[in-house]
């Protein structure tokens, strides 16, 4: 099932992301629906409160760029980053903040525990794209964006951009919810 992205300044944003305790079917239909959100969107990554739930939850799909055709999918629950090293610069977009490109200075590699997507405990290295698109989703789950990231100046010129994403007079080509859409369904 595709469900609307969330767009930033909707309330989700406003909410932890919760840790995740009951590993079930649901949760298994869950992963299963964000992953076809995702897709259906053109997206790499994709968190639960992208979708409206504030649980600590990540889809990533890399396998549609150049060069990571052979990557497999990756489900990551409840992430922790336990150590980051280096840095690189790239463009970054977001499914959550439509319209909006901009360089990103993000760590290469990273040390991450989380949960996958067989409800195993895993520990593992992740570098370049991997190190990247992790980080994009952990800085969703702790209510963050990557325009979070980038200099005050910037941030300023972004602020009527993000006022229009917020009165959702932007076009996209997946279902979204917006902040007026919130108010007016309240």
């Amino acid at each position: 099932m595709i469900m609307p992205i969330h767009l930033y300044g909707t309330r989700v944003w406003e909410t932890p992301a919760r840790r995740v305790t009951k590993f079930d079917d649901r949760l298994v239909g869950l992963i299963r629906d964000m992953f076809e959100t995702m897709h259906n969107a053109d997206g790499i990554g994709l968190a639960a409160n992208q979708v409206g739930l504030p649980m600590s939850l990540a889809v990533m799909d890399i396998s549609v760029m150049e060069d990571y055709e052979s990557e497999k999918p990756l489900v990551v629950i409840n992430p922790e980053i336990l150590e980051s090293s280096g840095t690189y610069t790239m463009e970054e977009g977001c499914l959550s903040v439509p319209g909006v490109r901009d360089e990103v200075v993000r760590a290469d590699s990273l040390r991450v525990r989380f949960v996958d997507g067989n409800f195993d405990k895993v520990e593992k290295e992740l570098t370049g794209m991997w190190a990247r698109v992790f980080q994009h989703e952990y800085d969703h789950l702790q209510q963050k964006f990557f325009v979070n990231r980038l200099a005050a100046v910037k941030r300023q010129m972004l602020k009527p951009k993000l006022a229009k994403i917020k009165r959702n007079e932007i076009k996209t080509r997946y279902p979204v919810l917006s902040a007026s859409d919130e108010k007016a369904g309240s």
